[in-house]
């Protein structure tokens, strides 16, 4: 019976130690360019891997390189359309690119593939509002505000709203 726990525990091990690879754990910490680095690294280790390719573009956006987010990001979508995260990182991009209106079927997407997004429905939300889509525009930050009523930009959205 132990022998049976600890094959388990070695099996295991692996795949946890995989989902916090030191280039993600970087990027949690708020260390955007060193993330940004070893996640390169890392993707050139594991370049079918749709999370570090992700992680690597949202890196790029934080740490101010949102045109270097371009293609991982893209790659990431290549390998699994459905991924909101890899949507979110593009539509994200393309709004610090002032591109609003290739961010927003961007942000569509990653609403409807992740309808809990409460950030893609706020980035969304502020696109339609540039494109004076008002209705489209309070509809996704009233649902950014059910999803993250504590968010730092919170207050803002609900000033926002109540003068709509």
């Amino acid at each position: 019976m132990k022998r049976i726990a600890w094959i388990g525990i070695s099996l295991t091990m692996p795949i946890l130690a995989w989902a916090q690879t030191p280039g993600v754990e970087l990027y949690k910490q708020g260390k955007y360019t060193e993330a940004a680095s070893t996640l390169a690294a890392e993707v050139e280790r594991s370049p079918e891997d749709k999370e570090l390719l992700t992680h690597l573009g949202l890196a790029r956006i934080h740490a101010g390189d949102s045109g270097g987010a371009l293609e991982p990001l893209k790659k990431a979508i290549a390998l699994d359309d459905d991924y909101a995260e890899a949507h979110f990182g593009l539509g994200l991009a393309y709004i610090k690119m002032k591109n609003t209106s290739e961010a927003i079927p961007e942000l569509e997407k990653a609403t409807k593939c992740a309808p809990n997004h409460a950030y893609a429905h706020y980035y969304l939300g502020m696109a339609y509002n540039q494109t004076d889509k008002k209705d489209l525009s309070i509809a996704h930050l009233r649902r950014f505000l059910e999803l993250a009523p504590d968010a730092p930009e919170a207050p803002a959205v609900r000033s926002f709203l109540s003068k709509m």
